[in-house]
């Protein structure tokens, strides 16, 4: 026995591997939270006929890489000739982070980010790429990651981003929706030199509190540089994890030329072609400019008819609003932005959203959504003096009606959505009032120096 062990750690010895430049393993992480643990884990191959091996360093999220301790490397780990392996085991307790893989030249290397209930059982895999100089963007370039989402506190996105130079990095992160309206703006991000950050349930940080699937983050930095997206559902325990999207314009492959097949009889009509009979209602300019005092100034109309009665599954509405001052009498009160209804009929409101004013807090109120009413308070308000974009959303296809308030730059301002059931909805008129409303029911508080301006309404069949 003593014999064989001697054998082997000669052996071991004797094939050391010549070590090339390193390759880094990403979103290494190993951390358990509520029912699931996530664990990155690694595949490693050798195709030689000798004996290799490699050897592991940790760099701990936000650190500086270039910064060598003792204790920060393990190994060798060396694999038989032919051998490919799986280590499950590399990533210790409690880390997330980078691990830096040096080794022989002809091993290669691929990542699993894995997800296990509390019984050790696999729910869930992605795989993860092992990064080297083919894969890292240059400095200055940008990545686009497609797939952002979030469901409340059940289906959330986290970001990574990767400074693979030796020297500090200062990168950006613009957001746009699935519809391309802009969430956030180059929001600054700045990195120590060879370091990774993972900033979980992204969306939430940057105030976006629920946001359909098709979401994209653009990520620019200015040193070479990798970037991910993770989604993950909280129930279930799975999770995607997305790379940087790729465009037609970088590649440099070429299409097949043969000859030219017989077209055939001419095509028939597309049976599901897009929907062309939407209905778009446009206000440009300013709208109405309320009074600084009031002087009778109410509940401005804009009627939207249709000739008809009409079935939409969509409706979106944008406008420009200026906040001038509270009501000075009622400074808590309920400061009208918008209200639209489906006709007459108060139980067909499809939105209704006030600020409270010095509260700093606005309410978002439905009745059509299949369910009832729904009613809302929301942390966060425009505020006076300010310049603001309203965006509302009534979709069932996604069953969602949500509005959101952004400020200068694109910045979420406050946002609320809510679950709605149906598949379509009729109408043979809309409406949209804004600011002061002299309800019997308030009244609500005046808007004193608020405009309003730039609607655009659009009714999808």
């Amino acid at each position: 026995m003593k014999r064989t062990l001697l054998a082997l750690c000669t052996l071991a010895l004797a094939a050391a591997p010549v070590l090339a430049g390193p390759v880094y393993l990403p979103a290494a992480i190993n951390e358990t939270e509520g029912a699931y643990t996530q664990v990155t884990e690694l595949w490693a191959t050798n195709p030689d006929t000798a004996i290799q091996g490699f050897v592991v360093r940790y760099i701990s999220g936000t650190s500086n890489g270039t910064i060598r301790v003792a204790g920060d490397e393990t190994g060798p780990y060396y694999l038989a000739p032919g051998e490919s392996k799986r280590f499950t085991n590399l990533v210790p307790a409690g880390f997330r982070g980078l691990l830096e893989l040096d080794g022989a030249t002809m091993l290669r290397f691929s990542g699993a980010l894995t997800t296990r209930n509390l019984n050790g059982t696999k729910v869930a895999e992605s795989e993860v790429p092992v990064l080297d100089q083919v894969e890292i963007a240059p400095a200055g370039s940008t990545i686009l990651l497609q797939g952002w989402e979030r469901a409340g506190s059940t289906l959330t996105s986290s970001l990574g981003v990767v400074n693979l130079a030796h020297t500090a990095a200062q990168c950006t992160i613009t957001i746009r929706l699935k519809d391309g309206l802009l969430a956030v703006q180059n929001v600054p991000i700045n990195l120590q030199p060879l370091t990774q950050v993972q900033f979980d349930d992204a969306l939430a940080v940057l105030g976006l509190t629920n946001v359909a699937e098709g979401a994209r983050s653009e990520v620019s930095c200015n040193q070479s540089f990798w970037s991910y997206l993770t989604t993950r559902n909280n129930q279930t325990g799975e999770v995607e994890f997305i790379e940087a999207s790729t465009r037609i314009g970088g590649s440099t492959l070429v299409e097949p030329v043969g000859t030219t097949p017989d077209p055939g009889p001419d095509p028939g009509p597309d049976p599901n072609p897009p929907p062309g009979d939407s209905v778009v209602f446009t206000r440009n300019g300013e709208i109405v400019r309320y009074p600084t005092n009031n002087n009778g100034l109410s509940n401005f109309r804009v009627n939207m008819p249709f000739s008809g009665n009409r079935e939409f599954r969509k409706v979106t509405v944008d406008f420009d609003f200026h906040i001038g001052t509270w009501d000075r009498t009622n400074t808590t009160g309920f400061h009208c932005i918008f209200w639209l209804n489906n006709g007459s009929s108060w139980n067909n409101m499809f939105g209704y959203v006030n600020t409270r004013g010095s509260r700093n807090m606005t309410v978002f109120q439905v009745n059509a959504t299949g369910a009832g009413w729904m009613e809302q308070a929301s942390g966060g308000s425009p505020q006076p003096g300010g310049n603001y974009h309203m965006r509302y959303e009534y979709d069932l296809d996604e069953d969602t009606v949500f509005y959101r308030i952004t400020g200068g730059g694109g910045n979420t301002v406050v946002t609320r959505a809510y679950n709605i059931r149906g598949t379509t909805f009729s109408t043979a008129r809309f409406f949209i009032e804004f600011g002061y409303q002299h309800a019997s029911e308030g009244p609500e508080a005046y808007t004193p120096g608020w405009t309003f301006s730039n609607l655009r309404a659009v009714f999808i069949p």
